[in-house]
């Protein structure tokens, strides 16, 4: 069951959002003090400890709650919760340690892509759009991908593109033809983000090549042609510079958009290890090198598990080639095939077996079909977000920043995927926040960049917990609640409070370290 986000009040406690009931007008303003933070500095995943300890004035441990479910839209909880105590207690639910720390957070969010931009752009509510997604006051998100060219959400008069089209596919190795004139209205999007939060982290993915570099000589189906792998390297590193050119930095360059797909009707390219190992170690590492770029090169941002459920063993194999292993710094994740320990399994095999890459959670979407939030959220935070941040994932982006009601704004692919945010497609007032949307806001708006995971302890199988904590000293916890009302004891530095939790909910749990 959708629903408008609305009527969400300032109050005086810092984070906290007035309580909001099913309306008819769209959301408009939340409350948030969280300052925007640069682009991830740390990359370790390393545990690290300490046995600081210190005394505390409880007093001035404030503690916000927020919850989501079915009914409740970023409803304001804290009635719900005690004050912080010493004493007997109830079962212990949730344990946390701030003095244990793990991965930085990469950030949340979604792909802008071309029909994201589109519906953007053409909506009367165009800025307030804009600054409800980006703002701190709205979802903030901090963390966006961009297609490299088309892929299947554009629309059916701008076709598909790439930056290096030519009049009968005729080949254009110095790429003189280059331009990302198509890419305006993504471009326009992005500067009014920026505006509004200059530290975004941009990931950015190719569905394909240039035709005329290809076997296919199309950009559907068929593979990179290895005389034009040199080529394909300019291409991608034209791509940065003229983004950057245009005030936006490319943070990670994703080497394919699903290698192992390449669709019939629209962009697609297969790459195999040996011919990814080739591109990335003598071409696109060495070529970004020597133009002095710092963008990070992903890899995989595909699937954890093959038709059959076997687990696809790509990054490792490409990484065991010590040229190529050299220039590669992160790997993506799909959510399309397997079950939730398929994901775990895979999450758990790049912790072992490739420890050093940043491990982002690039690409996952529902569908129209599907309307139950509470049902969504939970296929979300097991597969996307809680669980994968529990298992070192940095980061999550999911597939369309914003889609119509329908799914209808796409040329192939998906017939009715939606977004984390809904827009009409005719350009007529007012936008909605879908079931991911509400699960990214729940960490984009609370949990900064470069903020990191610390230690949670659940003894609940009934819930699922993460917790941050930024360098201003300010605590997140994020708990989803699969099942009835309960009430729930977290317990941090020998003190304790209680929170009732709304049925089948994600709710978020915020307080800040007393100086």
């Amino acid at each position: 069951m959708r629903r408008l986000l609305s009527c969400l009040i300032p109050l005086l406690l810092v984070f906290v959002l007035a309580a909001c009931t099913n309306q008819t007008t769209p959301y408009t303003t939340t409350l948030s003090d969280i300052t925007s933070t640069d682009s991830i500095t740390s990359t370790s995943t390393t545990t690290t400890t300490s046995s600081t300890t210190m005394s505390l004035d409880m007093s001035q441990a404030l503690v916000s709650a927020f919850a989501s479910n079915n009914t409740l839209a970023f409803s304001d909880i804290q009635s719900s919760i005690n004050a912080w105590n010493t004493g007997s207690k109830s079962t212990l639910t949730i344990t946390i340690d701030d003095l244990i720390e793990y991965q930085p957070f990469g950030g949340t969010g979604a792909a802008l892509t071309y029909s994201s931009a589109y519906l953007i752009n053409n909506s009367v509510d165009r800025d307030e759009i804009i600054e409800y997604i980006f703002g701190s006051e709205g979802m903030n998100v901090g963390l966006i991908r961009l297609c490299v060219g088309a892929s299947d959400y554009v629309t059916p008069s701008i076709g598909h593109y790439t930056y290096n089209d030519t009049v009968g596919n005729v080949a254009d190795p110095e790429l003189t033809q280059f331009s990302i004139a198509k890419d305006q209205v993504i471009i326009d999007v992005l500067k009014d983000a920026l505006a509004i939060n200059p530290n975004i982290v941009f990931m950015a993915a190719p569905w394909s090549a240039p035709a005329w570099m290809k076997t296919t000589d199309s950009l559907y189906q068929g593979s990179l042609r290895t005389i034009y792998f040199e080529a394909y390297a300019n291409y991608l590193i034209k791509f940065i510079q003229a983004y950057a050119a245009e005030g936006i930095v490319i943070n990670y360059l994703s080497v394919q958009n699903e290698p192992y797909y390449a669709s019939s009707e629209y962009p697609g390219m297969i790459w195999t290890v040996s011919s990814t190992r080739k591109f990335v170690g003598e071409y696109l590492g060495p070529m970004l090198e020597t133009a002095g770029l710092d963008t990070k090169i992903m890899i995989w941002d595909h699937n954890p598990v093959d038709n059959s459920g076997n687990l696809i063993k790509f990054p490792t194999q490409v990484t065991a080639d010590a040229l190529s292993a050299q220039y590669v710094d992160a790997v993506g994740i799909h959510c399309y095939t397997g079950n939730d320990s398929d994901m775990y399994d895979y999450l758990d095999y790049l912790r072992t077996d490739a420890p050093n890459l940043e491990v982002f959670m690039t690409e996952c979407t529902a569908i129209t079909t599907y309307q139950n939030i509470e049902s969504n959220m939970e296929w979300s935070v097991r597969r996307m977000y809680t669980e994968a941040y529990n298992r070192f994932a940095m980061g999550t982006t999911y597939w369309n920043l914003v889609m119509d009601p329908y799914g209808n704004t796409h040329l192939g692919g998906c017939t009715n995927c939606t977004g984390l945010v809904t827009v009409p497609e005719n350009g007529s007032a007012g936008y909605e926040l879908e079931a991911d949307g509400y699960v990214t806001a729940h960490f984009s708006k609370y949990v900064a960049i470069g903020a990191k995971r610390i230690h949670t302890q659940v003894n609940n199988t009934t819930l699922l917990a993460t917790t941050f904590k930024d360098d201003l000293g300010r605590i997140t916890l994020v708990i989803f609640n699969d099942g009835a009302e309960r009430n729930v004891t977290i317990q941090w530095r020998d003190q304790y409070f209680v929170v009732k939790l709304p049925k089948s909910s994600l709710t978020s749990l915020v307080w800040q370290i007393p100086n």
